[in-house]
């Protein structure tokens, strides 16, 4: 291309200077044509990398946002279920049944206390005794077996607190830890109503703490239960925008 251009320029009767100048501008041309898609490659490449790296922010913040979304549906799920399971259990301390035993004979008593899961040497102990003796016996007992797993299903859910809320938007961790004092007052409660059963009497102070949890620990259940369940629908609407 280069001797056709040169040729023509000759052609039409070119002399060096005009030779000189004609190729010159050629060539020149050819830089600047040269340098310029030089140029051009590298702003494409440069831009290119720029929107990689943003998108990959974005992508990366868009995935620890909904990794964050999910814990919390999780977490605020189950610490709900966990609670809603402990409340029920503890406000239903405030009422019990012992199977009559004062009049069963000794294979009666031993399928039934059988059946409640005593060890032989529990029911050793509650063969030989009589009459109300017995009877408030086998309800100490029930009861205590009752209070373990009360109190093991506030304590399950307490850990899943502790563990879980650093996920939790503000003001659910008190709303749940408040819950928890009130349970935690009425087991004591009840605890003491086991402790004092067949003694004589138990005074009314050891039903305070139960009724609180039923009145306004139930309000705040009921409080507690709007916000989550708030909450955990707009963590799925945002979450769903998120994918």
């Amino acid at each position: 291309m280069l001797s056709q251009y040169v040729g023509k320029v000759v052609l039409y009767g070119g002399g060096s200077v005009s030779i000189g100048y004609a190729l010159f501008r050629y060539l020149g041309s050819k830089w600047l044509e040269s340098k310029f898609a030089e140029r051009l490659a590298n702003l494409k490449f440069e831009q290119d990398q720029a929107i990689r790296h943003v998108q990959s922010t974005i992508d990366r913040e868009i995935h620890r946002a909904k990794a964050l979304y999910d814990s919390e549906f999780t977490a605020l799920s189950e610490c709900w279920r966990l609670l809603r399971e402990a409340y029920d259990q503890s406000v239903g301390t405030i009422a019990s049944y012992t199977a009559n035993v004062e009049r069963l004979n000794n294979q009666e008593l031993e399928r039934l206390l059988t059946k409640l899961g005593m060890e032989e040497w529990q029911r050793n102990e509650m063969r030989a005794l009589t009459g109300k003796e017995r009877q408030h016996a086998v309800h100490r007992w029930s009861e205590w077996e009752r209070y373990k797993e009360v109190e093991g299903t506030r304590r399950k859910f307490r850990n899943h607190l502790d563990a879980n809320s650093i996920f939790f938007a503000d003001g659910f961790t008190e709303m749940f830890r408040d819950l928890d004092a009130m349970i935690i007052a009425s087991n004591i409660e009840y605890e003491g109503r086991i402790e004092y059963h067949g003694t004589g009497g138990i005074s009314a102070h050891l039903f305070e703490a139960t009724h609180k949890l039923r009145t306004d620990g139930g309000a705040k259940m009921k409080d507690l239960e709007g916000m989550v369940r708030k909450r955990l629908w707009s963590v799925a609407a945002d979450s769903e925008t998120k994918r």
